[in-house]
């Protein structure tokens, strides 16, 4: 098993906001690794979820990705997410996903484990929406 990315480290909302940009345009800040893929969340005025781990492996043809949110209040936090999956051109190789609603307790962390749903998938985008 070959590892393709290196571990984030803990970032906040908006942080992870402003580096987005950056990271879609193959910019490469020390603390981003993107070659495989990155994640975007959407700005909150808590800054309370923060991804604090960002792995993905390539296993039996298929990508395997596993990220870790964490919740820096005391409040249980609400978010959704999804992937998009690209080939090596950019281009999508399969339909936007729904929605899916993931609780973060306060003060804790919660991942999120996936598989491609395609062999043609080389690369992904986790979109992580906090409607708080």
């Amino acid at each position: 098993m070959q590892v393709l990315f290196g571990a984030f480290k803990p970032l906040s909302l908006a942080v992870c906001f402003a580096l987005a940009p950056l990271v879609a345009a193959g910019a490469s800040p020390a603390s981003v690794p993107v070659s495989h893929g990155y994640a975007t969340l959407t700005q909150d005025n808590s800054a309370a979820i923060g991804i604090s781990d960002l792995r993905a492996t390539r296993q039996d043809r298929l990508l395997r990705v596993q990220a870790e949110l964490n919740n820096a209040s005391a409040t249980n936090r609400q978010v959704y997410y999804r992937f998009e999956w690209m080939d090596q051109q950019g281009l999508a190789v399969w339909d936007d996903e729904p929605w899916k609603p993931l609780i973060v307790y306060g003060n804790n962390k919660q991942t999120i484990s996936v598989s491609s749903p395609s062999f043609k998938a080389t690369s992904f985008r986790l979109v992580v929406q906090n409607p708080n």
